[in-house]
C-alpha cells in the first residue's frame, strides 16, 4: 500500500500510545474502509501495516471489512474449539495455522490491540471432532475472528444469514458473536446481511444487553431505505449502540460506506465514498452510547467530483407503495395502507420559482425479497422523484438541482405494536429512523427528532388482554429546514413476518454467483 493513497483521520487523540482501562469512560476505535484487492499476500502486508498506523493513534481495537483478506480458494483453518484452546497464539506456532492467522497475531501483539478480521473458513468435518458436525464433509464459512492485545484468538463468529454466497454454508447453529475486553467492554459483532435480521442483529444486544456493537461488511446500497452509511447510523440509534462498521470499497460494485456510531448522538466518523480508495478512521468513543463529550468530525465528504462513481441501487418496490405527491406550500395528508397509516406534514418552497426535484409521499406494509427471503416491513417515506410519477422514485439530485427547500417535515406513524419474543430474548419488530442527503450521508442526529410511545415491559403483551389489537405511534419530524433531502421516512422491519424459502442451491446458482465474485475481484488466474 502506498502511503499517499491512505487516508488516515482521527480525532481528539493523544501523542503517545496510552491503552483504555476498564475506568476510562471512554476507548479509542478505529475502522477500515478497505478497497478491494484479490491478491492475499498484498492484502496481509497492508492489514499489517493499518494496525500498525491505529496502534499508532492509541486504538485499543481495529476492526476490518468482509471479504477484503480472502476469497476464492483462499481457505483458512480456525480451529477454535481444537487446537487454538491449547495453543491460543498462532504468532507462537507458526507450524500450526494458516499465514493469515500467525500475520494478524503477531501484528496483534507486536501493537497491544485487539483485532477483527473476516476470512473464508474451512471446516474438514473428517478430522473435526471437537466441531458440530452434521455430515462428514468439507463446510465453507464466512467467517469473523477476534485477537486480543496477546494475538490471542478470542472469539470465532460465522455468518448466519447469507446474501447469496452460494459457495458457503451459514452458520450450522445460529450462535452469536460476543467478546470483553481489558478495557471494560463487551461486544457483539456479526457480519453485513446480518443486520437485516433478528438473529443476531436484535438478539445480540438484548440477550446480553449490550452497549457496543462490531460489524464488518461488504454492503450494496439501496436507495431509499439501504444505503450504507445511512443504515449503520440508523441501527446505532435505534438499538442505542455504540457501531464499529468496517466496509469495503468497491464503488464499481456499489459497495462503500464505513463509520463509527454512538447511540442517538449518531455519527462520530463516516466515509461514503465515491472513489476507490482504503481509509482509516479512528475516534474516541464514549463508553455510555450517545453520551458524546468533544466535537467529532462527523461524516467526510469527497471531492464534489468524484461523488457520483459510487453505484447505487433503488428498492424495486417503490412504486407499488401507496404514495401521493407533494405540491408547494404546506400540506397536511393521511396515507394507509393495511395496518400502517402514515399522517404527513409538510411544507415546501420552490426557490426562485423553479420546481427542481419533485417529492412524494409513501407508506408500505408487506413484504421486500431479499436472496430468497421475504423480509417484513413497514415503512413512511418522504423522497425525492425525477419527475411527478411514482416510477422516478428515488431520484439523487445534484446540487444545481436544489431548488426545493424543505421548511417542515412531519411524519406520524401508527404501526404494529412493539413485541417481545421471549424465546429469543428480544424485539420481534424494529423501527429505525432514516435519511439519506444528495451527498450520500444521512442527516446529522441533531437536525431530527425520532420518538416512539413507551415500550411495554417484557411479556406484557402476553398478559394483558387489553393491549391486544392497539397500535405503536411514531414520530419523525425535522429540526431544521433541508434543500438536499433526497430521503426521509421510518423503515420498520417486522421481523415474525419473515420467510426462509430454504431453495437448495443448483448448479446454475453455484455458476452465477462464481461469475459474479470473479467480476467483483477481477481476478485473474495468478491471483491468490
Amino acid at each position: 500500500m502506498q502511503r499517499a493513497g491512505l487516508l488516515i483521520f482521527a480525532c481528539l487523540l493523544t501523542a503517545s500510545y496510552q491503552k483504555s482501562t476498564p475506568a476510562d469512560d471512554s476507548y479509542v476505535a478505529a475502522v477500515v474502509e478497505y478497497e478491494v484487492n484479490s491478491n492475499v499476500t498484498t492484502n496481509i502486508q497492508n492489514y499489517v501495516n493499518l494496525i500498525k498506523e491505529a496502534a499508532d493513534q492509541n486504538a485499543d481495537i481495529i476492526v476490518f471489512p468482509e471479504m477484503t483478506l480472502t476469497r476464492g480458494q483462499r481457505r483458512v483453518l480456525i480451529p477454535f474449539h481444537g487446537i487454538l484452546k491449547q495453543f491460543p497464539v498462532p504468532a507462537t506456532r507458526p507450524d500450526l495455522y494458516d499465514e493469515i492467522l500467525v500475520s494478524i497475531s503477531q501484528a496483534a501483539l507486536d501493537h497491544q490491540i485487539y483485532v477483527v478480521i473476516n476470512v473464508q473458513e474451512l471446516m474438514d468435518c473428517n478430522d473435526a471432532s471437537e466441531e458440530y458436525c452434521p455430515e462428514p464433509k468439507e463446510y465453507l464459512f464466512n467467517t469473523n475472528v477476534v485477537f486480543d492485545r496477546t494475538g490471542s484468538v478470542i472469539d470465532r463468529y460465522r455468518k448466519i444469514n447469507l446474501f447469496g454466497e452460494f459457495t458457503r454454508t451459514p452458520a450450522l447453529k445460529p450462535d452469536l458473536g460476543v467478546f470483553s475486553t481489558d478495557f471494560g467492554v463487551t461486544f457483539g459483532h456479526f457480519i453485513c446481511f446480518d443486520l437485516m435480521f433478528q438473529v443476531p442483529a436484535v438478539q445480540v444486544v438484548e440477550k446480553h444487553n449490550l452497549t457496543d456493537i462490531v460489524f464488518t461488511t461488504m454492503w450494496f446500497s439501496e436507495l431509499p431505505y439501504l444505503t450504507a452509511v445511512q443504515i449503520q447510523q440508523a441501527y446505532a440509534y435505534a438499538k442505542n449502540v455504540n457501531f464499529l462498521a468496517a466496509g469495503a470499497n468497491n464503488v464499481r460494485a456499489g459497495s462503500a460506506g464505513s463509520g463509527i456510531y454512538s447511540g442517538e448522538a449518531g455519527t462520530l466518523v463516516s466515509v461514503m465514498p465515491g472513489v476507490p480508495t482504503t481509509r482509516l478512521l479512528v475516534s474516541k468513543v464514549p463508553k455510555t452510547p450517545g453520551k458524546v463529550k468533544e466535537p467529532y468530525p462527523g461524516p467526510i465528504s469527497d471531492d464534489p467530483k468524484s461523488m457520483d462513481n459510487l453505484v447505487l441501487i433503488s428498492d424495486p418496490s417503490l412504486p407499488s407503495h401507496v404514495s401521493r405527491p407533494l405540491v408547494q406550500g404546506s400540506q397536511e395528508f393521511v396515507l394507509t395502507t393495511k395496518e400502517v397509516s402514515c399522517k404527513f406534514r409538510v411544507k415546501l418552497r420552490f426557490r426562485n420559482g423553479e420546481q427542481g426535484a419533485h417529492f412524494r409521499a409513501m407508506v408500505k406494509d408487506g413484504i421486500n425479497t431479499y436472496s430468497r427471503r421475504d423480509l417484513g416491513v413497514a415503512a413512511c417515506l418522504v423522497t425525492a422523484c425525477r419527475n411527478d410519477t411514482a416510477e422516478s422514485c428515488p431520484y439523487r439530485f445534484n446540487k444545481g438541482e436544489e431548488n426545493v427547500e424543505i421548511e417542515e417535515l412531519a411524519i406520524e406513524m401508527t404501526t404494529y405494536r412493539l413485541h417481545y419474543n421471549t424465546s429469543l430474548q428480544c424485539d420481534d419488530i424494529v423501527y429505525f429512523p432514516i435519511s439519506f442527503r444528495n451527498n450520500k450521508f444521512p442527516l446529522s442526529a441533531k437536525n431530527f427528532t425520532f420518538t416512539i410511545s413507551p415500550k411495554m415491559a417484557t411479556g406484557e403483551s402476553y398478559n394483558l388482554k387489553s393491549r391486544l389489537g392497539q397500535k405503536e405511534h411514531l414520530s419523525y419530524q425535522l429540526n431544521a429546514p433541508q434543500t438536499d433531502l433526497v430521503a426521509f421516512g421510518v423503515w420498520g422491519r417486522i421481523y415474525n413476518r419473515d420467510v426462509d424459502f430454504n431453495k437448495p442451491t443448483t448448479a446454475e446458482d453455484l455458476q452465477n454467483y462464481l461469475e459474479i465474485e470473479d467480476w467483483i475481484y477481477k481476478r485473474d488466474k495468478k491471483d491468490n
